[in-house]
């Protein structure tokens, strides 16, 4: 469900007004929710993170999530993704789309450079807000069983403990087609993607991720037959 676009003052200029700490990452609180993310400004998109409050100790399993995307072609237009891995084969990615007045989501795997199909994996998103205005849309999520995916035979997974992770991006101008229901949404082939070298700082993890976690209650299905 769309709530406040105050959540788009993330976007574009305000990006810069956030505290850098270590290399390029830099620290935002949405306002509306409190959360504390890590965050990695693209010129397409910006992606951020929080973790448990153990999770620069042990390898967390879930995070919060924060996706922000430009919509070029206007307002409720295009796609972008992570992939929680880097790399696009064989790890899970995050495909995000507004449609009317939502933005969807939908987990998806590849095992080579073309159009991804459905995770079978048991990754689960929940959405604390989403928001789309004429330039860009954005959600929060909370997103479990993710940082570790297995795909048929093939496993993987991000090592929080280690200070980082490495992530993959992708941002196309065009909306998929099929896209009211996530599961059948068929993607057009981006134009742009790019790598981060995401290095987490200590207000990554956090004591209150409990509580923020607990604002993550809307599922967002789509409209699916």
């Amino acid at each position: 469900m769309v709530k406040s676009l105050g959540l788009l003052l993330i976007a574009a200029t305000s990006l810069l007004q956030a505290t850098y700490a270590q290399e390029d990452t830099a620290v935002y609180e949405d306002p509306e929710s409190g959360i504390l993310f890590n965050i990695w400004p693209q010129k397409f998109m910006t992606f951020g993170i929080a973790l448990p409050p153990d999770g620069l100790e042990n390898n967390a399993t879930e995070f919060l999530g924060l996706l922000t995307c430009t919509s070029p072609g206007g307002e409720g237009v295009g796609w972008c993704g992570m992939s929680l891995g880097g790399f696009m084969p064989n790890n899970l990615l995050l495909m995000v789309y507004p449609n009317e007045n939502e933005v969807l989501t939908s987990f998806r795997w590849a095992t080579k450079y073309s159009p991804p199909e459905l995770y079978t994996g048991d990754a689960e998103l929940t959405q604390v807000s989403s928001a789309i205005n004429e330039t860009h849309y954005s959600v929060i999520f909370r997103c479990q069983n993710c940082l570790q995916w297995n795909q048929g035979e093939t496993s993987g997974g991000a090592s929080t403990s280690t200070g980082g992770a490495m992530l993959g991006w992708a941002h196309a101008a065009t909306s998929p087609t099929e896209g009211a229901c996530p599961d059948d949404a068929v993607l057009e082939r981006h134009e742009n993607n790019g790598l981060i070298d995401a290095k987490f700082n200590e207000q990554v993890a956090s004591s209150n991720y409990e509580s923020w976690a607990a604002l993550a209650n809307s599922t967002v299905p789509g409209t699916c037959a």
